[in-house]
C-alpha cells in the first residue's frame, strides 16, 4: 500500500531484482536451467511478446483461489527474460503500485541494471489481476478530477461527498468492474504459485519494489518452501494497518519537505531565486490558498490562454509528487521560486503533468504502464478500512485528520485522501493477509532512502529488526527504490551476493547521494541580463529542458507547449533526437522567439543542441547557438541589437 493522493508513481519507478541464499556463502541454484525454462515455457504456449524481446506467457488461474465453488477463470500474463549466459538462477520481479503492467516496464527495468543481471539470471515479469490487457482496471478521468479536488477535513459533509462521487464515477467509467472483489494480493500471490507450478515448481528469488514488498512478502509468508531469497526495495511494512501507515508516510513527509525546503537555503542560487527562505515561499503560497483558489492566466498548446483555477488540494499533491527522485525535488523548487516571483504557471505545468490531466482540456490521460483504478481497487481490498457502515467509516477518519493537523500542516490531505474512496469502496476483501514476514532460512535484504516518501525509512527498519537473517542498506537523500541507480551502493553489494555469493559485509550498512540534484538557476530575472545575446540563447535551451510535457524521448505524435507569457512551441520526434519550432515563443516578458531547434538524444558522441532562432521585441537579433553536450562546449554566431555576436571570451586580467 503505496499510499499517495496525487502521484501514485511508486509503480513508475526503477529497480532491481532479489535474492536469498540457503547457505552463508553460497546462492541456491534454481532447479531449472535456462534451456529447460526455455523448452518448458514454449511447450505451454509461451510465444514473442508484443513489442519486446522478452517471451510471454498466459496462464489460467480461478477467478477466486479460495472459492469451492468455480467462478471461472481469467488468465494472467508473464513475461519472461532468459538469461544470456548461464542462469544462476530464477528471479521473479515483482514491480509498485499497486497498478502497474510489469509487462510494459520489464525491458526498462532490466535496462536501468547492470548488464550482469540479464546476462546471468532468468527474470519474469507479471501483470497482476487488474493490469494489463486480460484484467484491466482504470478510471483515468475519475481519478483526474478527484486528485484535483481540495479535500478539507474541516468540511467533512464535502469531502465524504466528494470522495463518493469518485466512487461512482470511478466504478462506472472501468471495465471488468466484476473483478473488484477478486484483485487482493492474497489472490495474486496465488496466480504466481500457479505459474511457478507450472514451469516445475522451482525456488525462486523474489525482488520487490514499493508495493512489490508487500506482494513479496506475502507470497514468501504463504509459500515459503517456494523462497530462495528475497530483496525489498522501498520497504512497506504488512504489520501496519492503513492509519498506522498512513501516520507514519505523513510524518516522514513533512520531515523529508523540510529537508528539502532547507536544502535550498544552503544553496546560493536557489536561494536567491526563492528571494526568502523556501519555507516561507511554500506556506506564503499555501496561505493564500488556504483562503481560496488562485486565477492563473495558463497559456494552451495552441497559443491561447485560458483562466484556470490552482487550489490547495493541487499545491499539495504536487509538493507530495516531487519527492521522490532527488531530479523531482529540484525541478520542485524551481517552480516554487518562480511562484515566489509571481509566475504560477511551471507550478500549474507541474501539477498537469504529475496528475496525468491534458492541460488543454483537463481530461485524465493516464500514467501509461500505471493504472489508478487497480490502485484503489488492490489497496481497498488490502486495506479495507473499518466502522459501523462506509459513511461512519469516513467520519472516523476525517475526525481523526483534524486531530493531526498540526503534526501534518503541509500534508494533511496525504493522511486521508486516498482513504476516504475505500471507506465507500463496493468491495471487501474475502480473506485476510496472513501474518507478517519474519524471513526464513535465507537472508532477506532491505533496501531503503531515509527520504522516501511513499514508503518511509521507518517500514524498513520495522521488517529488518524482526526477520532472521536480514540485511538493511540504507541510503541517505536517496529516492523511493534505491538500486538499479547505477551506485555502487547498493548495486555492487547486491549483485556481489545473488550473482557471485559473497555475504554483505555487516548487517547494517549505510551509503549516500544527494538529497536534491544541482539546482538549475531561473533565467533572465533581471531585464538587463537580455542585454546579452549569448545569455539569451542559452536561456532558452535551458527553459526548454524545463517543460514537463516535453520527454526527453518524445513519442510518435507531436507535441505543442504554450509558452508562459504568449505564443508556442511544437516539438517532434526525429530519427536521432527531437525538432523544435518556435512561433513568437514569449518566455519572458518582452522577447519573442522565432525559428527552430534539434537535439540529438543518441547518448553518444553525437548528443548535442542546436537553435536558429530570431529575436523580437525589447531586443532583436538572429541567434545560431550550438551546445555539444558530451564536451559542454557551447558556441554562438549571429547579430544581437545591432551588433556582430560571436562565442564570449572571459574578461582578461
Amino acid at each position: 500500500m503505496s499510499r499517495s493522493p496525487w502521484l501514485r508513481l511508486a509503480s513508475v519507478l526503477s529497480a532491481t531484482a532479489a535474492i536469498l541464499l540457503l547457505t552463508a556463502s553460497t546462492p541456491p541454484k534454481s532447479s531449472v536451467t535456462t534451456n529447460a525454462l526455455r523448452a518448458t515455457v514454449e511447450k505451454l504456449g509461451g510465444q514473442p511478446c508484443k513489442d519486446s524481446d522478452l517471451t510471454c506467457l498466459k496462464i489460467k488461474v480461478p477467478i477466486d483461489h479460495f472459492s469451492n465453488e468455480p467462478k471461472g477463470e481469467i488468465e494472467i500474463e508473464f513475461a519472461i527474460h532468459f538469461a544470456n549466459q548461464q542462469s544462476k538462477g530464477l528471479l521473479i520481479y515483482l514491480v509498485g503500485g499497486p497498478g502497474s503492467s510489469g509487462l510494459q516496464v520489464a525491458e526498462d527495468s532490466l535496462a536501468d541494471h547492470d548488464h550482469r543481471l540479464g546476462d546471468e539470471m532468468d527474470v519474469v515479469f507479471l501483470d497482476q489481476r487488474g493490469t494489463g490487457t486480460n484484467t484491466l482496471i482504470d478510471c483515468p478521468a475519475a481519478i483526474a478530477r478527484y486528485d484535483m479536488a481540495d479535500l478539507d477535513p474541516d468540511k467533512p459533509d464535502t469531502a465524504i461527498a466528494q470522495a463518493k462521487g469518485f466512487v461512482a464515477d470511478c466504478t462506472g467509467e472501468m471495465k471488468h468492474a466484476e473483478l473488484l472483489p477478486y484483485v487482493d494480493t492474497e489472490q495474486a500471490i496465488r496466480d504466481l504459485e500457479a505459474f511457478r507450478q507450472a514451469i516445475g515448481a522451482p525456488k525462486v528469488w523474489l525482488y520487490g519494489e514499493s508495493y512489490g514488498t508487500q506482494f513479496a512478502q506475502q507470497y514468501a509468508v504463504a509459500f515459503p518452501g517456494a523462497i530462495a531469497g528475497v530483496i525489498l526495495d522501498g520497504v512497506l511494512d504488512t504489520a501496519l494497518g492503513s492509519e498506522a501507515y498512513a501516520v507514519a508516510d505523513s510524518k516522514a513527509v513533512e520531515g523529508i519537505f523540510t529537508r528539502i525546503l532547507r536544502s535550498c537555503d544552503g544553496r546560493s542560487d536557489c536561494h536567491a531565486d526563492m528571494g526568502r527562505a523556501s519555507a516561507a515561499a511554500y506556506d506564503e503560497l499555501a496561505s493564500r490558498l488556504a483562503k481560496a483558489p488562485i486565477q492563473v492566466d495558463f497559456p494552451l498548446p495552441n497559443g491561447d490562454r485560458i483562466p484556470r483555477e490552482l487550489n490547495s488540494g493541487m499545491l499539495e499533491g504536487t509538493a507530495f509528487s516531487s519527492l521522490y527522485t532527488p531530479s523531482d525535488r529540484r525541478d520542485f523548487l524551481r517552480v516554487l521560486a518562480a511562484a515566489a516571483r509571481g509566475n504560477l504557471i511551471p507550478l500549474m505545468r507541474l501539477t498537469y503533468y504529475d496528475l496525468a490531466v491534458d492541460p488543454e482540456t483537463l481530461d485524465g490521460v493516464g500514467y501509461g504502464s500505471f493504472y489508478s483504478g487497480a490502485y484503489y481497487a488492490i489497496s481497498c481490498l488490502d486495506y479495507t478500512e473499518e466502522g459501523d457502515s462506509p459513511e461512519a467509516a469516513a467520519r472516523s477518519i476525517l475526525a481523526r485528520a483534524k486531530t493531526l493537523r498540526a503534526q501534518f500542516p503541509r500534508f494533511i490531505q496525504l493522511y486521508f485522501s486516498d482513504r476516504l474512496p475505500c471507506a465507500f469502496w463496493p468491495a471487501r476483501a474475502k480473506t485476510a493477509r496472513g501474518p507478517s514476514f519474519t524471513g526464513g532460512d535465507y537472508p532477506t535484504v532491505i533496501l531503503n532512502s531515509d527520504a522516501d516518501p511513499a514508503t518511509p525509512i521507518s517500514n524498513g527498519y520495522a521488517v529488518f529488526d524482526r526477520v532472521k537473517h536480514g540485511y538493511m542498506i540504507t541510503m541517505q537523500g536517496g529516492p523511493h527504490v534505491i538500486m538499479g541507480r547505477g551506485l555502487g551502493c547498493p548495486d555492487k553489494i547486491v549483485l556481489a551476493l545473488l550473482l557471485d555469493g559473497e555475504t554483505p559485509v555487516a548487517h547494517e550498512q549505510i551509503c549516500d547521494t544527494s538529497l536534491v540534484r544541482s539546482y538549475t538557476p531561473l533565467t533572465l530575472t533581471d531585464p538587463a541580463d537580455a542585454k546579452d545575446g549569448f545569455a539569451v540563447a542559452r536561456a532558452i535551451e535551458t527553459e526548454v529542458e524545463q517543460f514537463p510535457e516535453i520527454p526527453w524521448d518524445i513519442g510518435s505524435d507531436p507535441i505543442s507547449v504554450g509558452c508562459d507569457r504568449g505564443g508556442m512551441i511544437e516539438a517532434r520526434k526525429t530519427k536521432d533526437g527531437a525538432e523544435f519550432r518556435f512561433k513568437d515563443c514569449q518566455l519572458w516578458p518582452g522577447l519573442r522567439i522565432t525559428g527552430t531547434g534539434s537535439a540529438h538524444r543518441q547518448g553518444d558522441s553525437s548528443d548535442d543542441i542546436t537553435l536558429v532562432v530570431e529575436i523580437e521585441g525589447s531586443h532583436h537579433g538572429r541567434l545560431n547557438y550550438h551546445h555539444d553536450w558530451i564536451t559542454e562546449a557551447t558556441t554562438i554566431a549571429g547579430d544581437y541589437d545591432g551588433a556582430e555576436i560571436a562565442t564570449p571570451r572571459p574578461p582578461l586580467p
